[in-house]
């Protein structure tokens, strides 16, 4: 099986990428030098491959979201429906929030349903951790050393573990999982907990930090009934863990 994966120098893609090139054959591309938007429409030749995974997502330049979260995604998507190939592709809780990100995400959410090629399945997220790692998560920035907090850090988020993110992708592509799967631990903490549980020295609050959601969770009954559990949440958690 061969495996294309957008995104490759990206937190989660450099993750995925790692873990898979044991046992797929695997190659990756980044829109630091390949802009999915432009991926398709160049004829990048994405017929030999079996499944595309994409990871590839602009996070901060409003611009580039609409040209990668939603262009490119359209791109994309037709060329997996025009060549039979299945697309899994990375989506977030932040689809439910107020943020422009969270508007781009879903907006890709909504092209590839409305093209509906036979087989997709959609990795709706909520915040990813990974002890010491790039995120840019609560969790992440507070196990880096980071303190800021954006209000008053009463709103409260789940975060789920990069390794039971890697376990979801694997069961997506051995079990075929088609549609929208949500991946969550279950467990949300409050942003002041999940400080108390991993931050170092003193909070410090920016009130006038406007926060996306106040409550950020996913139902993830679907991926419990594929077969799909985490093994992992923030509750179990006391200092900053070193797996």
């Amino acid at each position: 099986m061969k495996i294309l994966l957008t995104g490759v120098r990206g937190f989660l893609g450099n993750y995925l990428f790692e873990h898979l090139s044991k046992k797929y054959q695997i190659e990756g591309e980044d829109i630091k030098t390949d802009k999915l938007h432009d991926i398709a429409r160049q004829g990048y030749p994405l017929a030999r491959y079996d499944v595309i995974i994409n990871c590839a997502a602009e996070l901060t330049d409003k611009d580039n979201m609409i040209h990668t979260n939603v262009l490119g995604v359209d791109n994309l998507t037709r060329y997996c429906k025009n060549r039979n190939v299945k697309l899994i592709h990375f989506s977030t809780v932040s689809i439910y929030g107020s943020s422009y990100y969270g508007l781009s995400k879903k907006m890709g959410e909504d092209i590839i349903r409305f093209w509906d090629s036979p087989d997709w399945v959609i990795l709706r997220m909520t915040n990813v951790y990974q002890p010491k790692g790039k995120g840019d998560s609560p969790a992440c920035r507070f196990s880096r050393g980071e303190t800021e907090i954006f209000g008053n850090g009463l709103h409260t988020k789940d975060h789920i573990h990069i390794r039971d993110v890697l376990s979801a992708v694997e069961l997506a592509i051995k079990d075929n999982w088609y549609g929208e799967v949500n991946l969550a631990s279950g467990t949300t903490l409050s942003v002041n907990n999940i400080f108390a549980r991993l931050g170092m020295g003193e909070a410090i609050y920016l009130k006038n930090k406007k926060v996306d959601m106040e409550e950020s969770k996913l139902d993830n009954s679907k991926a419990l009934k594929l077969g799909w559990s985490p093994t992992w949440n923030l509750k179990d958690v006391w200092g900053v863990e070193e797996k």
